[in-house]
């Protein structure tokens, strides 16, 4: 797709669109951002730091390694000792989807050089420039970051480390399914209005229950007071 994009195009037209989707990448990584204290801040820092180590943390070396450079480029301040997330970005703080695109291009930065599991110092070369050092010699390395910092575009830099507009587009994510609550079938609400039924009938089989044995009660306490009447009026009789 690249070679017939590159044949069919003039070269202000493959420009403009290598800036025009490097544009929507950006906007695909980066949510929506805010200004603060001239520090960029974002809605949903966890998620897009998670993402970006997701996307990266194995070839940096491991997640660790990857949340201080993540931390780093984003800050613009050093959160290390050593390595690249070690020195202070040329370009200041930068946005998510910058990050991404510095670690893309740094990536096909030592790729062209034949690093593809780089080490610590050679990242730190690739982002802020240096010696790389491998086993194939030294290679001096003018540094993703410093060429930003001086107006090179990332569609310039993608170009000249042979990366396409294809390679710096972001993985897709993951579909969020919402599992929602299935409604009573029909059997269910017959079922729950039998027992409410039941449960009446029930309610007032005990209420009648409970009145005929009042009434047994009174009855059998009223006996004994008349047998109790009866006896004066027998002795009353023998006395006459």
């Amino acid at each position: 797709m690249s070679n017939i994009f590159q044949l069919c195009s003039p070269v202000w037209l493959q420009r403009g669109l290598r800036a025009t989707v490097l544009t929507i990448a950006c906007a695909v990584v980066a949510p929506a951002m805010v200004q603060a204290q001239g520090v960029t801040a974002t809605l949903d820092n966890a998620a897009s730091t998670e993402r970006l180590i997701a996307e990266f943390g194995s070839w940096i070396g491991n997640p660790q390694d990857a949340d201080q450079v993540v931390t780093t480029l984003r800050s613009g301040r050093p959160t290390a000792t050593a390595g690249a997330a070690s020195q202070e970005p040329a370009t200041g703080p930068l946005g998510y989807g910058e990050v991404r695109l510095a670690l893309k291009l740094a990536q096909g930065a030592l790729a062209q050089q034949g690093v593809t599991n780089p080490d610590a110092g050679q990242l730190q070369a690739a982002l802020h420039g240096g010696v790389l050092r491998t086993p194939q010699g030294e290679q001096a390395m003018d540094g993703v970051l410093p060429q930003k910092a001086q107006g090179t575009g990332w569609a310039t830099m993608a170009g000249r480390y042979g990366l396409t507009t294809e390679d710096l587009l972001p993985p897709p994510g993951k579909a969020v399914v919402v599992k929602r609550a299935k409604p009573p079938s029909a059997k269910a609400k017959a079922s729950s209005k039998t027992k409410a039924k039941s449960g009446a009938k029930a309610k007032a089989s005990a209420k009648g229950k409970a009145k005929a044995s009042t009434k047994k009660a009174v009855k059998k306490t009223a006996k004994p007071a008349a047998k109790a009447k009866s006896v004066p009026a027998k002795k009353k009789a023998a006395k006459n």
